[in-house]
């Protein structure tokens, strides 16, 4: 039987994706000092990025502040504010004048996440890992926020006959062209265009409804207990279309981050609520040892066992 994989990249100190390629780019030009202790690190987010240049900062010792739009999940602004960073709540039409006076001031390094390739390669690692611990893959979904992950997956996979498929909000399906409109799936489609992605770098874009990827993460969350966020149900919805389309072999959904830090506001509630009465109802009209999808259902982590402590 054909298999869905699911690489769990939320079990790090930035709780998401993110930790890949953020705190290995700030502690690189640390490295070659490019930035300093005296430098004031600065990063517009609406999502996990935020989270992994505070933690970064609080490991050279310099200071930072995270730009977020109203609306961001209060959940992961505590985190920030926790690490130790600076946060600015703006209107999403004012975050780019914000971002710019850190852009003017000399003594700041803002993290272009959009527009910088240096992140991509940052991602060959997980390509790398996968074919460590899978033989046989057809395919890997990666939902696209700034892109540098799916880029960098494609990069290190697709040259060995993987399939790489690229996953977007149906509301704002902007790698396709479409118009940027508001979506609910957190880390997806920013209202900024990413610089970064290239549609030669994979087979398809697939567009999944906000409201459909809630309800997948629900579902996940009752077979095999797993608390991934919505960016990971659009990716596992993605795998339902592609096999329903007849794609076969191995599937492998790369799951961004986790449910907490998605969790924010009135409409985080609706789509939430909305997920857990279906999800209620599947239970009941469905055995909890069925796979989801008619699919059997295994896990990968990028999780560290074994953390050693100074004294």
């Amino acid at each position: 039987m054909p298999q869905l994989y699911l690489k769990i990249e939320y079990n790090n100190p930035s709780l998401s994706i993110k930790h890949r390629s953020i705190p290995n780019q700030i502690f690189s030009l640390f490295r070659d000092k490019s930035i300093t202790q005296k430098t004031h690190l600065a990063i517009l987010t609406a999502g996990s990025a935020g989270v992994s240049v505070a933690w970064a900062a609080r490991q050279i010792g310099c200071n930072s502040t995270v730009v977020v739009p109203d609306g961001t999940s209060e959940n992961l602004t505590r985190y920030i504010k926790w690490l130790g960073s600076t946060v600015i709540t703006a209107e999403p039409g004012q975050v780019k004048a914000v971002i710019k006076e850190f852009q003017d001031d000399p003594t700041c390094k803002v993290i272009e996440q959009l527009n910088d390739p240096a992140f991509i390669p940052h991602y060959y690692s997980i390509g790398e890992e996968l074919l460590k611990q899978h033989a046989d893959i057809s395919a890997v979904i990666v939902p696209a926020g700034t892109a540098a992950s799916v880029m960098g997956i494609s990069r290190s996979l697709r040259k060995f006959g993987i399939k790489i498929y690229a996953v977007e909000p149906a509301e704002a399906p902007v790698l396709q062209g479409g118009a940027w409109e508001p979506h609910n799936i957190p880390g997806l489609a920013p209202p900024m265009k990413t610089q970064l992605f290239d549609p030669r770098d994979v087979d398809k874009i697939i567009s999944v409804p906000s409201q459909k990827a809630w309800d997948t993460a629900a579902s996940i969350l009752g077979v095999i207990g797993e608390p991934v966020g919505p960016s990971s149900g659009a990716a596992i919805a993605a795998a339902q279309q592609l096999r329903e389309e007849g794609l076969s072999g191995d599937i492998v959904a790369v799951c961004p981050s986790q449910i907490v830090t998605s969790l924010c506001g009135h409409t985080a509630d609706t789509n939430l609520r909305k997920s857990i009465n279906k999800h209620e109802y599947l239970a009941i009209h469905s055995s909890r040892s069925a796979s989801l999808f008619d699919l059997e259902i295994s896990t990968y982590s990028c999780v560290r066992t074994l953390c050693r402590v100074c004294d």
